[in-house]
């Protein structure tokens, strides 16, 4: 097929595709204001993972082609995009984290030593060296 027409049906076709993916973003919820700061924290880290889905195979593809000069420019500008929604996936997962641990995650590792304090104490009740069950060798030495 001649470039030109392919260069024709790809501004024929491109508002449609925009339109669809307009109104599938939509439907999803996307477009509509966050409903607190923990949504609008997860769009940030999803669309920084698209992102990094899109620029990264483009970036790498390119450094393996060698950018020809005239796309050298254009592999930049990838690459500060690329590295741009990274740092934001990055800020907004770890501020997304503080607000679901708001003390540091203290009460896990707290949660977590008195699980196995509990599992200590209930070994040295049962005698056991271990807190586990544990399972026979073999079938015949279960009988």
């Amino acid at each position: 097929m001649n470039p030109l027409r392919w260069m024709v049906l790809a501004v024929v076709v491109a508002p449609g595709v925009a339109y669809f993916v307009y109104r599938l973003a939509r439907e999803l919820g996307f477009l509509d204001p966050p409903v607190d700061k923990q949504h609008e924290y997860r769009r940030e880290i999803i669309v920084a993972l698209y992102s990094f889905l899109l620029f990264l195979p483009m970036l790498l593809y390119g450094y393996e082609k060698g950018w020809p000069r005239a796309w050298i420019l254009f592999g930049i500008f990838n690459a500060l995009a690329l590295v741009f929604f990274a740092v934001s996936g990055v800020w907004s997962a770890r501020r997304l984290w503080g607000l679901r641990h708001p003390d540091g995650g203290k009460a896990f590792v707290e949660r977590r030593a008195k699980e196995r304090k509990t599992a200590l104490s209930e070994a040295e009740i049962t005698g056991r060296d271990s807190p586990f069950v544990e399972l026979p060798a073999s079938p015949e030495d279960s009988e």
